[in-house]
Protein backbone atom coordinates (compact mmCIF):
# COMPACT_ATOMS: atom_id res chain seq x y z
CA UNK A 1 0.00 0.00 0.00
CA UNK A 2 2.80 2.40 0.77
CA UNK A 3 4.11 1.88 -2.68
CA UNK A 4 1.25 2.42 -4.30
CA UNK A 5 0.45 5.37 -2.69
CA UNK A 6 3.78 6.95 -3.84
CA UNK A 7 2.93 5.45 -7.53
CA UNK A 8 -0.19 7.26 -6.91
CA UNK A 9 1.17 10.43 -5.95
CA UNK A 10 3.81 11.00 -9.05
CA UNK A 11 0.58 9.89 -11.45
CA UNK A 12 -0.82 12.90 -9.80
CA UNK A 13 1.45 14.82 -11.57
CA UNK A 14 1.76 13.62 -14.52
CA UNK A 15 4.21 10.87 -14.50
CA UNK A 16 3.81 7.87 -16.60
CA UNK A 17 4.54 5.26 -14.81
CA UNK A 18 5.06 1.42 -15.64
CA UNK A 19 6.25 -1.20 -12.78
CA UNK A 20 7.68 -4.57 -13.48
CA UNK A 21 7.70 -6.70 -10.11
CA UNK A 22 9.87 -9.84 -8.74
CA UNK A 23 7.99 -12.51 -6.71
CA UNK A 24 10.93 -14.13 -4.11
CA UNK A 25 8.51 -13.18 -1.30
CA UNK A 26 6.84 -15.60 -2.84
CA UNK A 27 8.79 -18.16 -4.24
CA UNK A 28 12.36 -17.91 -4.44
CA UNK A 29 13.37 -20.37 -7.45
CA UNK A 30 16.80 -20.75 -6.50
CA UNK A 31 16.15 -21.21 -3.06
CA UNK A 32 13.74 -24.05 -4.12
CA UNK A 33 16.44 -25.60 -6.73
CA UNK A 34 19.51 -26.04 -3.68
CA UNK A 35 17.17 -27.13 -0.89
CA UNK A 36 15.34 -29.64 -2.79
CA UNK A 37 17.07 -30.45 -6.53
CA UNK A 38 13.71 -29.52 -7.84
CA UNK A 39 14.29 -28.82 -12.03
CA UNK A 40 15.67 -25.51 -12.81
CA UNK A 41 13.08 -24.59 -15.41
CA UNK A 42 10.19 -25.98 -13.35
CA UNK A 43 11.62 -23.78 -10.32
CA UNK A 44 11.85 -20.22 -12.68
CA UNK A 45 8.52 -21.53 -14.00
CA UNK A 46 6.56 -21.19 -11.05
CA UNK A 47 8.76 -17.89 -9.64
CA UNK A 48 7.12 -16.33 -13.01
CA UNK A 49 3.89 -17.06 -11.54
CA UNK A 50 4.48 -15.73 -8.22
CA UNK A 51 5.70 -12.19 -10.16
CA UNK A 52 2.20 -11.94 -11.64
CA UNK A 53 0.52 -12.87 -7.96
CA UNK A 54 2.33 -9.27 -6.61
CA UNK A 55 1.33 -7.71 -10.24
CA UNK A 56 -2.53 -8.05 -9.29
CA UNK A 57 -1.66 -7.15 -5.81
CA UNK A 58 -0.35 -4.24 -6.28
CA UNK A 59 -3.03 -3.01 -9.57
CA UNK A 60 -5.50 -3.84 -6.39
CA UNK A 61 -3.66 -1.55 -4.20
CA UNK A 62 -3.32 1.32 -6.52
CA UNK A 63 -7.58 1.09 -8.28
CA UNK A 64 -8.13 0.96 -4.59
CA UNK A 65 -6.60 4.55 -3.87
CA UNK A 66 -8.23 5.65 -7.68
CA UNK A 67 -5.63 5.09 -9.92
CA UNK A 68 -6.35 2.97 -13.27
CA UNK A 69 -3.48 0.00 -13.97
CA UNK A 70 -3.49 -2.84 -16.20
CA UNK A 71 -1.37 -6.05 -15.53
CA UNK A 72 0.88 -7.24 -18.77
CA UNK A 73 2.71 -10.28 -18.96
CA UNK A 74 4.24 -12.36 -22.23
CA UNK A 75 3.31 -15.84 -19.26
CA UNK A 76 -0.21 -16.90 -20.44
CA UNK A 77 -2.97 -16.08 -17.80
CA UNK A 78 -6.02 -13.86 -19.79
CA UNK A 79 -8.42 -14.81 -16.84
CA UNK A 80 -5.83 -11.90 -14.72
CA UNK A 81 -3.29 -10.55 -16.99
CA UNK A 82 -2.98 -8.67 -20.82
CA UNK A 83 -1.02 -10.36 -23.16
CA UNK A 84 1.86 -8.20 -23.32
CA UNK A 85 1.57 -5.74 -26.62
CA UNK A 86 3.91 -2.80 -26.58
CA UNK A 87 1.55 -0.70 -28.21
CA UNK A 88 -1.02 -1.68 -26.10
CA UNK A 89 0.90 -0.42 -23.16
CA UNK A 90 2.11 2.91 -24.35
CA UNK A 91 -1.64 3.44 -25.22
CA UNK A 92 -2.41 2.53 -21.15
CA UNK A 93 0.40 5.00 -20.05
CA UNK A 94 -0.69 7.69 -22.46
CA UNK A 95 -4.19 7.78 -21.06
CA UNK A 96 -2.68 8.36 -17.19
CA UNK A 97 -2.85 4.37 -16.28
CA UNK A 98 -0.05 2.54 -14.50
CA UNK A 99 0.96 -0.50 -16.59
CA UNK A 100 2.53 -3.43 -14.29
CA UNK A 101 4.77 -5.68 -15.71
CA UNK A 102 5.15 -9.56 -13.99
CA UNK A 103 8.55 -9.71 -13.59
CA UNK A 104 10.93 -12.44 -13.46
CA UNK A 105 10.57 -13.83 -16.48
CA UNK A 106 6.58 -13.52 -16.75
CA UNK A 107 7.62 -9.77 -17.99
CA UNK A 108 9.12 -11.25 -21.36
CA UNK A 109 8.56 -14.66 -21.54
CA UNK A 110 11.55 -16.14 -20.53
CA UNK A 111 11.79 -17.65 -16.94
CA UNK A 112 15.70 -17.57 -17.37
CA UNK A 113 15.99 -13.73 -17.67
CA UNK A 114 16.35 -11.53 -14.36
CA UNK A 115 13.83 -9.20 -13.07
CA UNK A 116 16.73 -6.47 -13.75
CA UNK A 117 16.72 -7.51 -17.10
CA UNK A 118 13.12 -7.54 -17.78
CA UNK A 119 13.48 -3.53 -16.48
CA UNK A 120 15.94 -2.90 -18.72
CA UNK A 121 13.88 -4.49 -22.17
CA UNK A 122 10.66 -3.15 -20.93
CA UNK A 123 12.34 0.35 -20.55
CA UNK A 124 13.62 0.03 -24.20
CA UNK A 125 10.56 -0.83 -25.30
CA UNK A 126 8.57 2.03 -23.80
CA UNK A 127 11.21 4.58 -24.68
CA UNK A 128 11.17 5.14 -20.75
CA UNK A 129 13.47 7.95 -19.48
CA UNK A 130 14.94 5.95 -16.69
CA UNK A 131 14.85 2.40 -14.82
CA UNK A 132 14.21 2.84 -11.07
CA UNK A 133 15.62 -0.03 -9.42
CA UNK A 134 14.02 -0.22 -5.86
CA UNK A 135 15.77 -1.86 -3.34
CA UNK A 136 15.99 -2.28 0.64
CA UNK A 137 19.70 -0.07 0.73
CA UNK A 138 19.96 3.13 0.10
CA UNK A 139 21.81 3.07 -3.05
CA UNK A 140 25.41 1.64 -4.35
CA UNK A 141 27.78 1.60 -1.60
CA UNK A 142 31.88 2.53 -2.13
CA UNK A 143 33.18 -1.02 -1.23
CA UNK A 144 36.64 1.20 -0.62
CA UNK A 145 37.51 -0.31 3.09
CA UNK A 146 38.49 3.73 3.19
CA UNK A 147 34.95 4.78 2.72
CA UNK A 148 32.97 1.97 4.63
CA UNK A 149 28.97 2.74 4.02
CA UNK A 150 29.34 5.88 1.82
CA UNK A 151 26.66 5.94 -0.39
CA UNK A 152 27.51 7.07 -3.98
CA UNK A 153 25.72 9.43 -5.53
CA UNK A 154 26.38 9.48 -9.25
CA UNK A 155 28.78 6.43 -11.05
CA UNK A 156 29.12 5.78 -14.44
CA UNK A 157 28.05 2.52 -16.05
CA UNK A 158 31.96 1.25 -17.28
CA UNK A 159 32.89 1.88 -13.79
CA UNK A 160 29.93 0.15 -11.77
CA UNK A 161 31.56 -2.75 -14.05
CA UNK A 162 34.65 -2.29 -14.18
CA UNK A 163 34.23 -2.28 -9.67
CA UNK A 164 32.46 -5.39 -9.93
CA UNK A 165 29.49 -4.24 -7.97
CA UNK A 166 26.30 -6.33 -7.62
CA UNK A 167 23.26 -3.82 -7.07
CA UNK A 168 22.18 -4.87 -10.20
CA UNK A 169 22.37 -7.67 -13.18
CA UNK A 170 24.91 -7.04 -15.25
CA UNK A 171 23.07 -7.79 -18.24
CA UNK A 172 20.64 -5.23 -17.82
CA UNK A 173 23.23 -2.80 -16.67
CA UNK A 174 24.65 -3.36 -19.76
CA UNK A 175 21.64 -3.13 -21.85
CA UNK A 176 20.56 0.16 -20.40
CA UNK A 177 23.93 1.87 -21.23
CA UNK A 178 24.12 0.60 -24.51
CA UNK A 179 20.77 2.68 -24.98
CA UNK A 180 21.23 5.93 -23.06
CA UNK A 181 18.71 4.48 -20.05
CA UNK A 182 19.89 6.08 -16.84
CA UNK A 183 19.63 4.01 -13.54
CA UNK A 184 18.50 5.17 -10.57
CA UNK A 185 19.01 2.47 -7.54
CA UNK A 186 17.29 3.86 -4.51
CA UNK A 187 15.69 2.51 -0.73
CA UNK A 188 12.51 1.85 -1.55
CA UNK A 189 11.28 1.07 1.79
CA UNK A 190 11.92 4.79 3.28
CA UNK A 191 8.54 6.47 3.04
CA UNK A 192 8.65 8.86 0.36
CA UNK A 193 11.42 7.91 -1.65
CA UNK A 194 9.43 5.91 -4.60
CA UNK A 195 7.06 9.24 -4.92
CA UNK A 196 10.90 11.25 -5.03
CA UNK A 197 12.21 9.20 -7.71
CA UNK A 198 9.63 9.31 -9.62
CA UNK A 199 9.77 12.95 -9.89
CA UNK A 200 13.11 13.24 -10.62
CA UNK A 201 14.49 14.62 -7.45
CA UNK A 202 17.81 13.58 -6.03
CA UNK A 203 17.80 10.11 -4.51
CA UNK A 204 19.75 7.05 -4.28
CA UNK A 205 22.33 6.43 -7.06
CA UNK A 206 22.36 7.53 -10.46
CA UNK A 207 24.23 5.51 -12.42
CA UNK A 208 24.70 6.85 -16.28
CA UNK A 209 26.97 7.47 -19.30
CA UNK A 210 29.14 10.04 -17.77
CA UNK A 211 29.14 9.80 -14.13
CA UNK A 212 30.61 11.41 -12.01
CA UNK A 213 31.43 10.02 -8.52
CA UNK A 214 30.56 11.55 -5.47
CA UNK A 215 30.09 10.76 -1.78
CA UNK A 216 26.56 11.28 0.26
CA UNK A 217 28.05 11.03 3.94
CA UNK A 218 25.97 8.91 6.34
CA UNK A 219 23.98 10.05 8.79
Amino acid sequence: MQIAREVATACRLGVEVAIVVGGGNFFCGDAWVCATGLDRPTAYQIGMMATVMNSILLQSALEKLGVQARVQSAFSMPEVAEPYSRQRAIRHLEKGRVVIFGGVGAGIGNPLFTTDTAAALRASELNADAVLKGTNTNGVFDCHPRNDNVTLDHISFREAVSRSFTFMDMMALAYCEENGIPVVVFNMLEPGNVSRALCGDQVGTLLDQTGRVEHQLPS
